[in-house]
């Protein structure tokens, strides 16, 4: 490479150009750009987080009018599986998409990913049996699956650590968007025409996607430096900036051999494993917080404030769960991340102990049944409690330490496993609930929920890295030099 002599030499002659096809100052004095950049990175995360909502939440407002459609037949299980099936392919999705985003890049996957996405849409919307449908759903399932783990590496990548905590806030927001736009689209729509919106939102990431640059990072590490420098010209602020983020992506890379393949051993061994636990074990407990099953239940707590408040329940869980997304965003974006789980734990303990000991009353009948039921908006504040807590840590914190905590030399593979064991144990709270409620009850399933929280923040709360304002870079010096220190 040129010496820092050489290079302003040359800029000051032909200063460097940018992707626009303007100069660098020319960029400048057109105003943010970088900032422009790296938005549009953080929305196109947005909107495949919206249209993978959208796919989650499809069978709620789509399966009546499938139900209604006389040229579908459709039994209950192939109800139960339609809805099954995606989070089973989700999972599969996950596991494929770590080689893909290091073998192919990031941002280049991402955008090719939403082919699939729209085609899986359109399967749905022309079949004429159930086939048709669950193939749909199956691929929509993989795409999912794929997006969470692109997303999740990309963001730290391209978005700077001075706009991260409020970008960050974009997967968040459109994922919330994406539920409404699902039900509420769903009540004027069939089946067939919201698969059909779904394939149009589906494409919408294209066209944020395609003025980007790959990852600096990733170009880097495949041996493309002055590629990676030329991107972060677009995306940061000044040409200090740049240089100054690629000399320590430079630093990052040069540590080990960029052609060195990642494999399970490599992602074992220090100084990769230890984030790699916390990260997993994040997502494990994000699900035995309960959140599937209190959701599940939310209907029956709602109802027993009587109708009038159950007919409002869908209006009413939306406004409390937008409310409560909007403070997590705060959160994140001003408070260190081990604070807001310890404050989240808070919050949920205290939730669940209260809808425990309400359906504990319940189930026991006689004077304790009767003062259940005369407080019954106690269960109702302690479920939108528990959705605002939950918000505030247990929801967020997972994916953003994902992709603020991960070493940027095994990032793809990392988050290919994180995000698999999140569907899996996804999916095993969600078939385990019915057994659990019938084998258990409802008081001690709630109860079960609070001491794996409780057991949760108590084991990984101490062994979490730090990663509120602090970049990629500081992140591996900090894991190698921990590791260094243990082997000493």
């Amino acid at each position: 490479m040129a010496s820092e002599e050489t290079v302003r030499q040359r800029d000051a002659t032909h200063p460097p150009p940018t992707a626009a096809g303007g100069t660098l100052k020319e960029a400048k004095e057109g105003g943010k750009s970088h900032v422009i950049y790296q938005t549009m990175t953080a929305a196109s995360i947005g909107l495949g987080g919206l249209v993978a909502t959208v796919a989650m939440g499809y069978t709620s407002p789509a399966l009546p009018s499938m139900r209604a459609d006389p040229d579908i037949h459709i039994t209950p299980d192939q109800e139960s599986w339609i809805g099954a099936v995606m989070p089973l392919a989700a999972l599969a999705g996950s596991v494929m998409a770590g080689p893909l985003v290091d073998r192919f890049g990031r941002r280049t996957t991402l955008v090719h990913l939403n082919w699939p996405f729209c085609l899986s849409w359109a399967l749905i919307a022309c079949s004429t049996g159930v086939s048709g449908i669950m193939l749909g759903r199956v691929l929509g399932g993989v795409c999912v699956g794929m997006q969470a783990v692109v997303g999740s590496v990309l963001m730290p990548e391209m978005v700077h650590v001075s706009l991260r905590d409020v970008l960050a806030a974009f997967p968040a927001l459109f994922g919330n968007l994406g539920l409404v736009v699902s039900f509420g689209a769903g009540q004027l729509l069939s089946w067939r025409g919201l698969a059909w919106l779904g394939a149009g939102l589906s494409l919408l990431p294209v066209p944020l996607l395609l003025p980007l640059p790959e990852t600096p990072h990733y170009l880097t590490r495949t041996g493309r430096a002055e590629a990676s420098l030329k991107a972060l010209l677009q995306l940061r602020e000044s040409r200090e900036a740049a240089e100054k983020e690629q000399r320590e992506i430079d630093e990052s890379v040069n540590r080990r051999s960029a052609q060195e393949e990642v494999g399970v051993k490599e992602l074992l061994r220090a100084p990769n494993f230890w984030p790699l636990a916390v990260a997993m074990g994040l997502m494990v407990a994000q699900q035995t917080t309960g959140i599937t099953a209190v959701v599940f239940f939310a209907s029956t707590i709602l109802e027993v404030g009587g109708e009038a408040l159950a007919a409002k329940a869908s209006v009413l869980l939306g406004v409390i769960n937008l409310l409560g997304n909007v403070i997590g965003i705060y959160c994140i974006g001003t408070c260190k991340r081990r604070d807001c789980l310890l404050w989240s734990t808070y919050g949920l303990l205290t939730s669940l102990l209260v809808l425990a000991t309400f359906f504990w009353a319940r189930e026991a009948g006689g004077a304790a049944l009767e003062l259940a039921n005369s407080l019954y908006l106690v269960p109702v504040v302690a479920l939108l409690a528990y959705m605002v807590s939950f918000a505030l840590g247990w929801g967020p914190v997972p994916w953003v330490f994902l992709g603020e905590g991960m070493p940027s030399q095994v990032r793809g593979q990392a988050a290919a496993l994180v995000v698999s064991a999140n569907w899996t144990f996804a999916f095993v709270v969600t078939k385990t609930f019915r057994w659990s409620l019938d084998s258990l009850g409802s008081a001690n399933t709630f109860l079960s929920y609070a001491v794996m929280t409780a057991a949760a923040v108590l084991i990984l709360r101490p062994y979490m890295p730090e990663t509120f304002k602090k970049s990629t870079a500081e992140m591996d010096r900090l894991y190698l030099e921990e590791a260094a220190k243990k082997q000493q």
